[in-house]
């Protein structure tokens, strides 16, 4: 599964994982970034907002959901090098600003790529 679709599920029902590690993710599937272009042509509707973990998390108030987040081990990894690397911090200080607390580690270079991701996951799972 990817990092879109772990951080997705993840942050969307927390009560029911341990644990999430999101390797080189976009967690903005509405936005061009880099080469990655928009994928919604424009169209945003309540179905895209869950599902765009960089648009709900910051606007999140339920204090039940946000413990459930709390309890969760999160762990983000991105390359200094990606096209995703903003992204990833966005969401990050996004999470810090509800307290959750996580793991944001930037890796030297582009690490968007599976030999990075092997040895990330030697590290974080």
């Amino acid at each position: 599964m990817g990092a879109y679709h772990a951080v997705n599920i993840a942050f969307r029902y927390p009560e029911r994982f341990g644990k999430v590690i999101a390797l080189s993710g976009r967690y903005d599937l509405t936005a061009q970034i880099g080469s990655f272009r928009g994928l919604f042509d424009g169209h945003y509707d309540r179905s895209i907002y869950f599902n765009t973990p960089s648009h709900f998390i910051p606007l999140l108030t339920d204090e039940e959901e946000l413990q459930c987040l709390r309890r969760l081990e999160i762990i983000l990894a991105v390359g200094r090098d990606d096209q995703f690397r903003r992204n990833n911090e966005e969401l990050s200080r996004a999470l810090w600003e509800k307290d959750v607390w996580h793991a944001l580690h930037v890796w030297d270079g582009e690490a968007h790529r599976p030999r990075s991701w092997r040895r990330m996951v030697s590290l974080y799972l």
